[in-house]
């Protein structure tokens, strides 16, 4: 997501060379640009930060100052690689980087990443009039918080209680069956609003057994917290559901083997 500290890219970069060209693999914008090369040139001064080198060899590393919104304290770097003079990139890149400045010279160009930023780029050119410049500095540019946020986290699981464990049944005054079958015990309130399940109290509980925990029914057998097993006899689809529907009619309907019936209360 973009912010307010991404105001990059001044009218000072679309001042530049006509015939000036750049590419790389990993870059979605490339613009000429004129400036000494800082990534300040071309973005809040308070806002971004840079890496850079003005005496490059094949390989080497570009250092700068700690990206505050990283998880880590140790500051930031990134390799880089220069073949031939004229083919520069870098990669593993502690911090995503925004955007990268080449300069030729008086030749300069912006790299722009896409939001969120990369941390490795390659092929990265400088080309004139069809011929690729020996680049002379590199900057790599980072800290505009640009950063795509993390998918928030799935909802927790709900779980159905054990009335044996949590004694959810003692104010109804019903017991679990002394048999030891497993059996499903649901209380609703007919004279309460949405029958008493939206007040937070417990509606339903198993006897017998432990408590259960919600799956997922559209998982197949044996799939991630899928509702059937590897060992379930149906492993394509349940049979046909039990279902109750409460309306405040007032009426009930249960449904069970595809007949259904209606009470009245």
């Amino acid at each position: 997501m973009n912010r307010p500290g991404m105001r990059i890219l001044t009218a000072a970069i679309l001042i530049g060379h006509a015939a000036l060209a750049s590419a790389s693999d990993n870059s979605a914008t490339v613009l000429p640009a004129e400036g000494n090369v800082q990534c300040s040139d071309y973005a809040a001064n308070g806002t971004i930060l840079q890496m850079a080198s003005s005496k490059l060899s094949e390989t080497g590393t570009l250092s700068g100052a700690e990206n505050l919104s990283d998880a880590d304290t140790t500051g930031e770097s990134a390799s880089y690689t220069l073949v031939g003079g004229t083919v520069a990139g870098f990669s593993a890149a502690t911090t995503p980087i925004d955007y990268a400045v080449l300069k030729s010279s008086n030749d300069v160009s912006v790299l722009m990443y896409p939001s969120g930023g990369v941390t490795e780029d390659g092929d990265m050119r400088l080309t004139v009039n069809g011929v690729d410049k020996v680049i002379s500095t590199i900057s790599l540019c980072y800290g505009l918080g640009n950063e795509v946020a993390p998918p928030p986290p799935p909802p927790p699981l709900q779980t159905l209680k054990s009335c044996d464990v949590d004694a959810i049944l003692d104010a109804t005054g019903v017991t679990c069956p002394a048999s030891g079958e497993r059996t499903l015990v649901c209380n609703y309130e007919l004279d309460k609003s949405f029958f008493g399940m939206s007040d937070g109290s417990d509606t339903c509980c198993v006897c017998n057994s432990a408590a259960l925990v919600e799956c997922d029914p559209s998982q197949p057998a044996g799939g991630p917290n899928a509702c059937l097993n590897d060992g379930a006899s149906k492993t394509t689809a349940a049979e046909v559901p039990v279902d109750i529907q409460l309306n405040n009619d007032p009426y009930y309907r249960s449904c069970i083997g595809g007949s259904c019936t209606y009470y009245a209360y």
